[in-house]
């Protein structure tokens, strides 16, 4: 019984050869190995794409085709990984880290996710052009030295808001106006009011209340 069974796994015929890429395109290749001309597609394993005059391992397997194993010689510098399909590396253990010397770019038709525990990002410089944002969270802490914010029209909408400042300059160009229920403004030394005209107006009552009330 085992004598039958092995006579009938045989490992299927298949060598290799070294040639060069003489065609590439669409995913069809043509190898020029010796004085033949192979024709091959790119294995799963080769993530490398072949371009023209690359020097590649063939392998050859008789009645099923050629498949192009590695790239080994390229005369330029430039690499492209091509696959087809979803690409997912999982790491069971240890860390995942990109590196490059001149710039790292994600570029993406639809969607770029990250998902993770915790995000930290360091750069010497930023720039964020977002043409619609939206943020939810739970809470945000930023320590800003300096921070400069022009927009065509903001709105606001929050429940509550604290500021702490040192020193608070706001230059209105128009027209400025405030609404609430109530308005407390609270001065340890001096409050000033100047206008071209400045009007006070209640339904009820004013009130001045002061040790000195100078009038005109």
């Amino acid at each position: 019984m085992r004598n039958n069974v092995a006579r009938k796994i045989e490992p299927e015929a298949v060598y290799q050869e070294v040639g060069r890429v003489v065609r590439a395109a669409a995913g069809a290749f043509v190898v020029a190995s010796g004085a033949a001309e192979l024709e091959a597609r790119r294995a799963v394993s080769c993530m490398v794409e072949p371009e023209a005059d690359d020097v590649v391992l063939v392998s050859v397997l008789p009645g099923r085709g050629a498949y192009i194993l590695a790239v080994l010689e390229r005369h330029g510098s430039d690499v492209s990984v091509v696959l087809e399909g979803d690409l997912r590396v999982k790491l069971p253990s240890g860390r995942f880290v990109v590196g490059a010397a001149e710039g790292v770019t994600f570029a993406s038709a639809k969607e770029v996710g990250v998902v993770a525990g915790e995000v930290k990002v360091n750069a010497r410089q930023g720039s964020i052009l977002v043409e619609s944002l939206s943020y939810l969270g739970t809470a945000v802490q930023a320590e800003i030295e300096k921070a400069r914010v022009k927009a065509a029209a903001f709105d606001a909408s929050v429940e509550r808001i604290v500021q702490r400042v040192k020193r608070a300059y706001r230059f209105v160009e128009e027209f400025e106006q405030l609404r609430a229920e109530r308005v407390d403004y609270v001065a340890k030394k001096n409050m000033s009011l100047r206008g071209e005209n400045t009007l006070v107006t209640a339904e009820e009552l004013v009130k001045l209340d002061g040790a000195q009330i100078h009038l005109g």
